[in-house]
């Protein structure tokens, strides 16, 4: 049986370093193991946590476009090895990252299965099988039942057919029945929201809302009261705000960062789980990055992407732990560098 031996400060809100030891099930101990193996570095996690990923998706020149099962594979087993520990796969066309197998080296994964919009009412290469609004409740707990944790529900996009833009995709008593029907079956739901419809989602009792451009401070406060958690995806969200993106998009960009950061401290200070997520064309790095130049402080960005997502989405006891040499509070670029890391009991790095 391994153990380790760590040294460090431990992170994301830890200042002074200590030494604990951790044994093969995961479980952190202030008694000496004796054999441990010693790892290096200064500054320790349980690993990052990408909260809002698509293992089973590429980024496109236009849009995001599906990958094959071994490809998909590669990219859990590519972030295990940066120091990501547990990822909430955010829906995969057909539900792909359902079939994928668990294996030694690779982070812990919650999928929520195929994404959940009717026809013209998503990206038509990932939404494999539309589904109607009549069908939305059997659909989501079809997904359950074939070893969801949770469901990914489009409940706002553009109406590709030539529709108004930005509408939501179904009625809020549809949702709120399949909310009822996914809870009562053990799931949980995450809705996709870049509109102002994000309210009634909170109030129809979804678990968490994704982007949330459309959120404002009353939604927050609904969100607090009801536990809802947000991913806010930043890199995805206010990528284009830069100086080569049209005068009119950077406006509207312009609006969306100065909103959020209102919005995020206000969501910290109020107990809502923030909750770091890469998206398609993210990354950690940068989420922590943009997180704290947001409002967040360094130790808050830094638990977005790793303590607080395994607090809010939950996992098994294992033996994760990331150490670091330079502490990524002072430059979130350092979580690039990994100097150990220990996946479910795998040593990696």
């Amino acid at each position: 049986m391994t153990a380790w031996a760590v040294r460090g400060v431990e992170l994301p809100f830890g200042q002074e370093p200590r030494s604990w030891w951790i044994d093969a099930a995961g479980t952190a101990r202030d008694e000496r193991i004796e054999d441990a193996e010693p790892l290096p570095g200064g500054y320790v996690l349980p690993g990052l946590a990408d909260a809002h990923a698509h293992p089973a998706l590429t980024a496109g020149p236009s849009g995001p476009q599906p990958l094959a099962r071994d490809a998909a594979r590669a990219n859990l087993l590519e972030w295990a090895l940066s120091g990501v520990t547990l990822v909430r796969d955010a829906g995969s066309p057909g539900g792909l990252t359902l079939e994928l197998q668990s294996e030694p080296g690779m982070p812990a994964v919650q999928a929520a299965g195929r994404f959940l919009a009717p026809a013209g009412r998503y990206f038509p290469d990932l939404l494999v099988a539309p589904v109607a609004e009549a069908d939305l409740v059997g659909a989501a707990v079809g997904e359950i039942s074939r070893g969801a944790t949770w469901v990914k529900l489009i409940a706002d996009f553009p109406d590709l057919n030539g529709g108004p833009d930005l509408q939501p995709t179904y009625g809020y008593d549809a949702i709120a029945a399949l909310t009822e029907a996914v809870h009562e079956a053990g799931g949980r739901v995450a809705a996709h929201s870049t509109s102002a419809f994000a309210g009634r989602l909170i109030t129809a009792g979804v678990d968490s809302i994704e982007h949330g451009t459309g959120l404002d401070e009353d939604a927050i406060k609904a969100m607090a009261n009801r536990g809802t958690a947000w991913s806010p995806t930043l890199t995805a969200t206010l990528g284009h705000l830069d100086a080569e993106a049209r005068p009119d998009v950077r406006s509207m960009l312009g609006e969306v960062r100065d909103r959020f950061a209102f919005l995020l401290p206000l969501a910290i200070s109020l107990g809502v789980p923030v909750l770091a997520g890469t998206d398609v064309v993210g990354s950690l790095p940068r989420e922590v990055a943009l997180l704290a130049s947001l409002g967040l402080s360094p130790s808050q960005a830094l638990a977005a992407a790793s303590t607080w997502p395994r607090q809010y989405i939950g996992t098994a006891a294992r033996a994760d732990i990331v150490t670091y040499h330079h502490d990524p509070r002072d430059d979130p670029d350092h979580l690039a560098s990994p100097a150990a890391v220990v996946v479910g009991g795998t040593r990696l790095r």
